[in-house]
Formats: C-alpha cells, structure tokens, sequence
C-alpha cells in the first residue's frame, strides 16, 4: 500500500507539468449534485462524494448499482453470493454481508429520491439515468436510516420532450438486449415517458453430465439445466410529469421481472475423503460403488462447466410507484415524496458444487415499503436550510426451507419482520465569515421492529424492540483560494437493532440486536486547477463503529448465523483526480486506503476471537485513459482492489484463510463511435484479459467437513451498443 501511495504522489507532478504546458483551453465539466437535498456545484460540497454524470454513464452503459463497481475509492459492490438479483455493498469497510430480508443495509440506495430498503432485489436495470452520486461518510442527518457507510443515489433523467431513441446490444454468450424510450410533451407543460427494456444473456457456464459414474466407481447422478448464470429480464418505466412555473409534479411507475439461473456455486474446498468421513462413500449397500463423493468436484481454477443436479432457479419481480410534488414558496420549495414498493423474490439453490443431493435450500421472500418524506428547502443571503421528516412502514417474509444430505436433514423455517420508522431533519448552513460556512444539522429517529422464526410444526417465537436516536452533523468549509475548498466534517449514524431470524435458535433470532452507531471525523480539500483542466480532491477519514452489526455465518441447523455487536476503527484517505491532459486526453485516477480492525474482544460461539473486519481492501484503484481521435474515441478502464477478508473469522479459523480473497485487477475496453447524427455504435470488450478472480464464498465449516463454495467473476465478454435517436 505504502509503495502504491508513493508512485500515486510521485505521478502528480507530472501531470501538473503536462497541464501546465498544454496550450488548450479545454477545460472539465462543471457537475451538479444534489446530495444534501439542493443544487450545488460538486466542487462546493463539502462531503466527498463521487459523481458519475451521464457522458460517463452512456460511455460505460452504467444501469444498475453493480455497474458502479470499482469507480470509487473504499466503494465495494458485488454480486450478493448465488444472486444476480441481489448486491452487497460496502463503503469505507461498513457493509451488511448477510442477505436475509430481515436485515437492514448499511449503505443506503435512493432511485430518485425514494430509499430502496434492501439487498434482496436492488439489483435492477434502470437503463435512462442522468446521474449517479456515491456518497461515501455516514449521513445521518440529511439521510437518516442505514446511511453509517454512505449513500447511493440513481437519479433518473426527467421527461423533457426530448423524443424517442433505441438501443440494440449483442455480445457473445447469447446477449440480447433492447431498450426503448419515448419521452413527448402531451399539453402545456406536460410530459410522459415510456422506457422499455428487455434483456437475455445465455450461461457463462455450462452444466453437463458428471464425469463420475459406474464405470469409474461412483454411484449414477444425473445432472439439470444445460447452463448456469443466465440473465432474463424485462422491464418498464412510465412517467407523467408538470412543470409549471412554480409547481412541479412528477408520477413514476416501475417494474421489472427477472427470471434467471443462479451462478455456479463452485466447490473450491472439503476436507480429504469427505465422503467417507460423512459416510457417503462406498459401502456393500451400494455394491462398493461411492455414494456421494463431491471430493471429487473440489477446483480451486474457476469451471467453465459444472457438474449440478438441483433444478435451481432466481425470481424477482421488483415494482414501484411514487409521487413527488413540490411547490415554490416565500420560504423555499416545499417538496413531498411519497412511494410505495413491492419485492416478490424467489429462488432455489444448488450448495455443493456436484451432482449430488448434499445441499439444497429454497427462499420465498415477499417484501412492501411505504415511504413519505416531506422537505422544506430555502435561503437567505447568509444561511441556506433544510428541514424535514420522514416515515417508512415496511414487511418482510421469507420462507426458507432447506434439505442436506438426501434429505436426511430437513428444515422448515419461517421469518418475518416489520418496521415503522420516523424521523425529524434539519441541516443550516450559515456564511459566519467571508469565505467561511459552518454547517450544523441533526436528525432524530424512532423505530419500532418486530421479528418472528418458526421451525414449521415445531417451535416458533416472536419478539418487538423500539430503537431511537438523534444523529448530528458539523461542518467547517473554506473557500482557501479561487480554486481550492477545505473542510472539517464530524458526522454521526444510527442503524437501529433488530432480530436474527437466521438464528439456529428461535427464541434468540425473538430476542433485539443493539443497535449500530458511528462516529466520523473527515478532513477534505477539494480543487481545480490549471484553468480548469484538473480536479483534485483528497478526503481522509476515521470512523469509530459501536456495537457494529457483525454478521458471524455458523452453518449450525443448516445456513445458520448469528448477530455479535463489536466495535471497530476504521481509517483511510481517498484521492480522486480527472485530468485534461491535452484536448484530445483525459485521464481519471481514483485511490483508496483502509486501515480497519475491531476493537472489541467479542467472541463467537464457536469459541473464535471476531478478527477481519470483512470487504475491508486496504487498497482500491480505478484508473481510466479516454483518448479522443476525431472520429471515433478509445477508453481503458482498469480498477484492482486488494486482498481482503469476506467474514469476521479469527486467522486461527482455517475459514478465514479459506474465505480470504486474493488482490485482483479488471480492465475494459470499448472504441466509442458516432458514424452519423444520432447514432452512436460502440465496441466494447470487458475483463479484457480473461483473468478469473474469485468474488465471494460460503463456508459450511467444520460441520460439513470445510465444505466451502466459491463465486467467479464473468469471463471475457465482448459485444456492441447501437444506440439511435429518432
């Protein structure tokens, strides 16, 4: 990390000096956010926040949050372990690595405004975004809920009148994908849009009959599906909007249905002679033949074919609505927003790697939220507020049954859990001095959970907690020059208790959690320099975690884990810079650092000290090289993120060195052309290199013999976008 830091500081001279002799008067975009609820100018926000404006978004065909994956500095998003429907996300080593309903994120998502609530299902094309803003820090005050790592915020382009367009993509592995957009004044300010997308991509890996039979000893399996981790989705937007000269009011309905196979659970790990440990080898009632081998499947190279039995699936139909009005008044714009969204998911699971019934688990998730933010937003010449509340209802059910070994272990579990969640926000800003703001705001919560775990016929308990808290916010900026901003942030964030309805034990997933709780201090600059042609902003930040929500995986009664609440420390520096290098060259360099480690002596019951702080990299890169030719431009795109932990396990674990993932670097290419007015064609080719790089795991532990699964990422993929505006 040291060295990477040094060669990072050591390159930033050069590109002064090669900004200061160019003799170009291009200079970089001025962006606009609005991540602390007004327009502002990105430069001018004193919070660090990356902003990924809609030329970078068109570029590299950004749609749904994994796309933003490696973009930002201490950013981590994947793929949720066995989903395509699914994220986990991690900012500055804060994430929710469990996936159950039940849980709440710690990384907030907004789609226009209104909080998207959970993992399960947040990952969905929304094909016509304006911007993207990442908001990495808690944000307590102006966010509220699940925000202690940061935000996301996917801001959709509003109806404009600006017409109809399509887009075409083909790639190899099968991918289709169309995508429609009609966008027309209907009356006098009145607007709708339509956006249809529909997309399929066939198998990045194939599923063939195993190579283990009779002949060579093992008793005959077969195997289902032809291929695995195909994508099938189809989705609409529709929206009505009125922009009068002081009221706007805007009407949006969203679906999307997926219907996909899950990715290859890879078997990368088992203790040796695993079937017969667990007594599934040979024996005379098989005529000497092996049962249940999977020892055999064991590959810690990533499978281009798989051998599985189970007839596994993915569902998730994702549909929302939401209004929002707002309204110019004497005091400010008052806004409401209103949303009511609805999750059907399902899917069933192949959790051995081979052709063999040893690990097969279903979830049957249903889950609806109502929200309503009421904002109130203004100025005078010396102060800029905002004022707010909030409240939010939600439901959440899964049922979860689960078969291992032939069926010889079978569970039945039922979960549920339901929240109600209000909050009171301001924030002020006031000029106390030329060149100075001070910003003060506080955001105070009340919620109310209950949680419920069955084992169907045999036990069941329930349980309700009620968490409240008042999260603040200070902030010193300076304007030190014409080009050069300072800042001084401390910031609190709330993430309220719950219930573990993962819980081998009923009456304990009935029994609240201790909410989590983070205390920030961050110092920023934030410049453009050389007229214009180069934006340099640093951050560096220490976060002190209590009562951190560490989700601890057991596999005891099957996908077992239970909730440790620990403290942490976790430190780092962020540096992002875009850089005009000449009018034809643009190179953008983002770096992160994390210093973390848990400062509780916590315990789990397995008897292990609570070790690595999961998804914590100490190092994150993203570089990219735009060069623009006239006709046609060329872009390389390459991040790389260090090795890092997936779970808390302590280094004694044999889990955690099995868990551990390597360093890893990606790059993309794609040749950006427009051979004709309103038509764009573009190449594009991702993981460059086809280098394979393990995502995620799943250790089933010393109970199932070490028994450990692994995620690859996609492989070479190469393809076109044909973009056409009418």
């Amino acid at each position: 990390m040291n060295k990477l830091l040094k060669l990072t500081f050591l390159a930033m001279p050069l590109t002064f000096i090669l900004n200061a002799n160019s003799q170009s008067v291009g200079m970089l975009e001025e962006v606009v956010v609005t991540a602390q609820k007004r327009e502002e100018n990105l430069q001018n926000t004193p919070i660090a926040i990356t902003a990924i404006t809609e030329s970078t978004i068109d570029d590299l065909d950004i749609a749904n949050v994994v796309d933003l994956a490696g973009l930002a500095p201490n950013v981590h998003i994947i793929n949720t372990p066995s989903n395509n429907t699914s994220a986990t996300i991690a900012m500055r080593g804060g994430t929710t690595i469990n996936p159950a309903i039940t849980w709440e994120p710690t990384v907030g998502m907004y789609l226009d405004g209104v909080y998207l609530g959970k993992g399960q299902g947040s990952i969905f094309d929304v094909v016509d975004l304006e911007r993207v803003e990442i908001l990495r820090g808690p944000q307590g005050t102006l966010y509220g809920r699940n925000t202690l790592g940061g935000a996301i915020n996917l801001i959709s382009k509003k109806p404009s009148g600006a017409g109809a367009s399509a887009k075409v993509t083909i790639g190899n592995y099968g991918l289709k994908q169309t995508q429609f957009i009609a966008d027309y004044e209907i009356g006098e300010n009145i607007f709708t849009k339509v956006v249809i997308n529909n997309k399929k991509r066939g198998g990045y890996v194939k599923n063939a009959a195993s190579p283990y039979q009779a002949p060579q000893g093992v008793v005959p399996n077969t195997t289902f599906h032809s291929e695995l981790d195909t994508v099938d989705s189809k989705g609409y937007k529709f929206t009505v909007a009125y922009e009068g000269d002081k009221t706007s009011v805007n009407l949006s309905l969203d679906r999307t249905d997926q219907d996909n196979i899950p990715p290859f659970a890879q078997l990368t790990n088992t203790i040796p002679g695993w079937s017969t440990a667990f007594g599934v080898g040979a024996s005379p009632l098989t005529g000497g033949l092996l049962l249940w081998p999977i020892e055999l499947f064991t590959n810690t190279s990533r499978q281009g074919v798989a051998h599985t039995n189970t007839p596994t699936y993915e569902t998730s139909v994702v549909e929302g609505t939401s209004l929002t009005i707002a309204r110019e008044m004497n005091l400010g714009t008052l806004k409401a927003i209103w949303s009511k969204r609805k999750t059907d998911w399902n899917d069933r699971l192949d959790l051995d790697g081979g052709p063999f019934p040893i690990a097969d688990t279903e979830r049957h998730t249903n889950y609806d939220a109502e929200t309503l933010e009421i904002q109130l937003s203004g100025s005078t010449d010396k102060v800029e507020y905002v004022l707010g509340y909030y409240a939010l209802k939600d439901n959440a059910f899964t049922a979860n049954p689960q078969s291992f070994f032939g069926g010889g272990m079978v569970i039945t579990q039922n979960y549920s859990g339901s929240g109600d969640s209000t909050a009171l926000f301001g924030q002020l800003t006031i000029a106390v001095a030329e060149n100075w703001d001070v910003t003060v705001g506080a955001r105070s919560t009340e919620e109310d959970k209950a949680g419920f775990k069955e084992y169907v016929g045999i036990i069941s308990a329930s349980g309700k907690g009620s968490f409240d808290d008042t999260t603040g916010t200070f902030i010193i900026s300076h304007d030190y020059s014409e080009n050069t901003n300072l800042y001084f942030k401390v910031a609190d964030g709330f993430k309220a208790g719950g219930f573990n309805a993962e819980s081998s034990n009923p009456y304990e997933a009935a029994t609240p959690y201790a909410p989590e709780t983070i205390s920030s201090t961050e110092f920023g600059l934030k410049g453009k320099y050389f007229n214009n042609r180069m934006m340099f902003n640093v951050a560096y930040f220490d976060n002190e975690h209590k009562d951190m929500q560490i989700s601890y995986f057991t596999a005891n009664a099957a996908a077992a884990s239970e909730v440790i609440n620990n403290s942490a420390d976790i430190s780092g520096l962020e540096i992002e810079t875009t850089t005009l290098i000449n009018d034809t060259t643009k190179l953008m360099v983002n770096l992160g650092t994390l210093d973390s480690e848990f400062t509780g002596n916590k315990v789990a019951s397995d008897g292990y000290k609570l070790e690595q702080v999961p998804y914590s990299p100490e190092t994150t890169l993203y570089i990219s090289l735009d060069k623009d030719y006239g006709n046609y431009r060329m872009r390389l795109d390459h991040s790389r993120i260090s090795e890092h932990p997936t779970f808390p396990y302590n280094s004694k674990d044999p889990r955690a060195a099995l868990t551990t993932l390597d360093s890893r670097g990606t790059t993309d290419f794609r040749l950006l052309t427009e051979p004709m007015e309103n038509l764009q064609l573009n190449f594009w080719i991702k993981n460059l290199t086809d280098k394979h790089h393990r995502m995620s795991s799943i250790p089933f532990g010393p109970g199932f013999g070490q028994l450990t699964l692994s995620y690859f990422n996609a492989p070479r993929t190469i393809g076109m976008d044909l973009h056409y505006k009418f």
